[in-house]
C-alpha cells in the first residue's frame, strides 16, 4: 500500500520532522492541538497521541475518523485514548510496548530498597549532621533478601522487575488476569497468587498495572489493610490506582512501613499534599521511565509502528480489541 497522501496527526509536543523523517515517502505529519485534531480527524490515517496526556483522543475525535488505521500512543500508558470508542470504530490503539520496562523496573527496585532502608530519613539525618548512630542500629532495617514481594500486574514492566528480583533471593508473587504458563513462572522465579492472597502475604507490594475503570481506586483502605504490618508500597504505574488519602493514613499511623511513589492522581503534586511531609515516603516526579535509553526506545517503537501501518502492515503493541481493523 502506498503512503502517498497519507496524513499523520501528531498531538505530542514534538516537531513533526522527528516523526516524518522515518516514515514512508509521501506521508505527511501535521502537529495539532485538540481543536486541530478534531478538525483533521476525518482525513487522518494515523493519530499520534500526546505523551503528556493533556490532549485526549476522545470519543468525539474517534467518531469523526473515516480512514484512521492506527492511534499510536508514544508512552506505556494510554488512558488519554478512549479505547471503547476505538474498539467500536475498529481502530487499533497501540502503546510503545516494552520500551521503558527496564527503566521502570530499575526504579522500582530503587524504591523498594530505599523504603526498606528508610533512605529519605537517613539522608535528612546525615545532611543535618550529629546523628545518633545507636538510634539507627536499634531500628533493625530490613533486607530485601528473604522478603516476600508481590507484583500486581505482570506485563512488560512487571516481568522486568521479577527478573531483577531473582538476584536478591526474595520470594516473588504475582497476580494478573491471565496466569503465565509454568515455564515462564519458572523462568522468572515467580508464584501466582490471587489478588487478596497476594496482598495478605506481600511485605513489599509493587504496582505495575495500567489505569482503567477496573484498576482506578483499586488499592483503597480496605485492601491496604490486608497488607502485613510494616509493609512497603511501591507505585510505578499510575497514581489514581491508589487511594492516596488512605495510604497517607496507613503510613502516618505506622500500619505501613513506607512507600515509594513515582506517580500521583494529580501531577505535579499539589502543595500541601498529605504524602509530601511524611518521613517514610520517597516521592519522585514521574521519572521512572524517562531514562535516555527508554526515551530512544519509545521513539523507535512508536515511529516504527506508524511506519508499519503506513506500509500496510499489521501494528505491534496493540492494547485494545478493535471490532474490525482499518476503516
Amino acid at each position: 500500500m502506498s503512503a502517498d497522501g497519507m496524513l499523520v496527526v501528531l498531538t505530542s509536543p514534538a516537531p513533526p520532522e522527528l516523526f516524518s523523517g522515518a516514515l514512508p515517502e509521501g506521508s505527511r505529519v501535521v502537529a495539532a492541538g485538540y481543536d486541530e485534531l478534531l478538525a483533521l480527524a476525518p482525513q487522518a490515517d494515523v493519530i499520534i497521541g500526546d505523551w503528556t496526556h493533556v490532549i485526549r483522543v476522545d470519543r468525539a475525535v474517534i467518531e469523526r475518523t473515516t480512514r484512521c488505521r492506527l492511534i499510536q500512543q508514544p508512552t506505556a500508558g494510554y488512558e488519554n485514548v478512549n479505547l471503547e470508542a476505538a474498539d467500536a470504530k475498529g481502530i487499533p490503539v497501540a502503546n510503545a510496548g516494552p520500551a521503558n520496562a527496564n527503566a521502570v523496573a530499575e526504579h522500582a527496585v530503587m524504591g523498594i530498597i530505599g523504603c526498606l532502608r528508610r533512605l529519605r530519613e537517613a539522608i535528612t539525618d546525615a545532611e543535618r549532621g550529629g546523628w545518633d548512630q545507636q538510634r539507627w542500629i536499634a531500628m533493625d532495617l530490613d533486607d530485601l533478601y528473604d522478603r516476600t514481594v508481590g507484583i500486581l500486574g505482570l506485563g512488560a514492566t512487571g516481568m522486568a522487575l521479577a527478573q531483577r528480583l531473582k538476584g536478591f533471593e526474595c520470594r516473588t508473587l504475582y497476580f494478573k488476569r491471565t496466569r503465565l504458563d509454568p515455564a515462564d513462572e519458572e523462568r522468572l522465579d515467580v508464584a501466582y497468587a490471587d489478588r487478596e492472597e497476594l496482598l495478605r502475604r506481600s511485605q513489599v507490594l509493587v504496582l505495575t498495572l495500567p489505569l482503567n475503570p477496573e484498576t482506578r481506586g483499586l488499592i483503597d483502605a480496605e485492601r491496604l489493610a490486608l497488607l502485613p504490618p510494616g509493609a512497603v508500597v511501591v507505585n510505578v504505574s499510575r497514581g489514581a490506582i491508589v487511594d492516596e488519602a488512605a495510604l497517607a493514613d496507613a503510613l502516618r499511623s505506622g500500619r505501613l512501613g513506607g512507600a515509594a511513589l513515582d506517580v500521583f492522581a494529580e501531577e505535579p503534586l499539589p502543595p500541601g499534599h498529605p504524602l509530601a511531609a511524611l518521613p517514610n515516603v520517597i516521592l519522585t516526579p514521574h521519572i521512572a521511565g524517562v531514562t535516555a535509553q527508554s526515551k530512544r526506545n519509545i521513539l523507535v517503537n512508536s515511529i516504527g509502528n506508524v511506519a508499519r501501518v503506513l506500509r500496510g502492515e499489521t501494528p505491534q503493541f496493540v492494547v485494545n480489541h478493535p471490532q474490525r481493523v482499518g476503516a
